[in-house]
């Protein structure tokens, strides 16, 4: 049975956390793109935003394990 006062965590959250705010900083770069007209600009940001999150999500699966 699982204490209820011990907080679970992983190593590498903090890491993890770098990564999803930096998916955020590219998905600002998105809607300022996509406000300007820039759909070059918007489509390579929104491929660095999923990099970020497929990132965070490979790093998230091992940490849960």
């Amino acid at each position: 049975m699982k204490d209820p006062k011990r907080r679970t965590g992983f190593a590498g959250a903090g890491e993890l956390v770098l990564h999803a705010k930096a998916a955020m900083r590219h998905l600002d770069e998105v809607c300022n793109a996509s406000a300007q007209g820039d759909k070059a600009a918007a489509r390579k940001a929104l491929r660095r935003a999923i990099s970020e999150l497929d990132v965070a999500r490979a790093m998230f699966r091992a940490g849960a394990e």
